[in-house]
């Protein structure tokens, strides 16, 4: 038996034995690689019914039909009898296909990535990668047809990347989602990408086209959250969800981080001097530690108007259904509190720099700052 037989065999033994009815819907689930192996191992084994039930089926992924087929000359050349068509094909009858979403959380500039996947029983698919932001819409469209298992492969890759994998979500509301990024890219007379409208097979499916913003699914996941005093504990420690990955990359809008450290360093040289000669004294170093937090305070306040309130409410609700579709309860809850909290803040009371969460995004900027100057002091 060869290398690549022998690999598949020691996965699943049972593959080498599949019978024909179940040939081609388990090879398509494997990766490409995997597929040739387990035909390599399926004409060692002689199993030339899964061998002939792939190779005569057109809507089997090319690459694993085009090996099923060379195996059917090498069977042949060995005097091995090959079923008749009617007798693979029987019990195969027509592919079945389902249709699935995926989306990756928003990104600190409220970039998010959506998949809408049909995926056929026979293991090919055909698949829309969306790029919206929600203060644009739609900016990016990309379509393939990869292997089922090669697009799930795709997603698992995320999880390096963005240190989550794409988490699936209900297609009604992945597809309401895209249609009113499409209706932003419109009112905002952005370019659509190209190919939008021909996808629409995938993008729009069944929904209308007066059809309003489907539920969020955090809301389908009865989550309970606390209340009064308990709440407010727990808001107390929000600005650890920024270890999370779902908002690790969160900072300010760029011209409000630049003002931000453009004001402290005003406040700053007001208390040391321009060019100073010495270290701050240790007074010096408290007022200049109050001057910062004030900054990073009323930088806080200012930023979340009404329009960064919506938008960070969303947000933070995305983030939180990533979280828990990655496992972390306790941490999707806290993020919803939070985005309950941006959406009730105001500018007297339940101001926003009273949440650490929203005022760590500034904090945040002040660390950057600190960490490439002392980069840059030690070269």
């Amino acid at each position: 038996m060869s290398k690549k037989s022998a690999a598949v065999t020691t996965l699943d033994a049972s593959l080498v034995a599949a019978p024909a009815e179940n040939a081609l819907s388990l090879a398509a689930a494997l990766s490409a690689a995997d597929q040739e192996a387990l035909v390599t191992a399926w004409i060692d084994a002689k199993n030339a019914g899964a061998v002939a039930a792939v190779a005569r089926v057109d809507e089997a992924p090319a690459a694993l039909r085009k090996a099923a087929r060379r195996g059917l000359g090498i069977l042949k050349s060995r005097g091995i009898a090959i079923p008749e068509v009617g007798h693979v094909t029987q019990a195969i009858g027509a592919p079945k296909a389902s249709v699935e979403a995926r989306a990756l959380f928003p990104d600190g500039r409220g970039a998010q990535i959506w998949w809408i996947a049909k995926i056929n029983s026979t293991g090919s698919t055909d698949v829309v990668e969306v790029t919206t932001m929600d203060r644009v819409g739609i900016v990016k469209l990309e379509r393939g047809t990869p292997t089922a298992g090669n697009l799930r492969q795709i997603w698992h890759a995320w999880l390096a990347r963005a240190g989550r994998a794409p988490m699936e979500v209900p297609v009604a509301w992945a597809r309401a989602r895209i249609a009113d990024a499409r209706a932003q890219s419109v009112a905002g007379k952005q370019v659509l990408p190209m190919g939008l409208d021909a996808a629409s097979d995938l993008l729009v499916g069944d929904l209308r086209p007066d059809q309003k913003s489907e539920a969020h699914p955090i809301d389908a996941l009865g989550l309970s959250l606390p209340a009064d005093d308990a709440a407010k504990a727990r808001l107390g420690g929000s600005l650890r969800l920024h270890d999370e990955p779902e908002f690790a990359s969160w900072l300010p809008d760029d011209p409000v981080a630049v003002a931000l450290l453009e004001s402290i360093n005003e406040k700053v040289q007001g208390i040391v001097g321009i060019n100073p000669e010495a270290p701050p004294t240790d007074d010096q170093q408290k007022e200049i530690d109050t001057a910062v937090n004030t900054a990073i305070d009323e930088a806080t306040d200012a930023y979340f108007d009404d329009a960064r309130k919506r938008l960070y409410f969303t947000r933070l609700r995305d983030g939180a259904l990533s979280l828990h579709a990655a496992g972390s309860l306790e941490k999707a809850i806290d993020a919803l509190l939070v985005a309950d909290a941006v959406k009730r803040a105001g500018v007297v009371s339940d101001r926003p720099s009273e949440t650490p969460f929203l005022r760590g995004l500034f904090v945040k900027v002040v660390a950057v700052a600190q960490q490439r100057a002392r980069e840059a002091a030690s070269r």
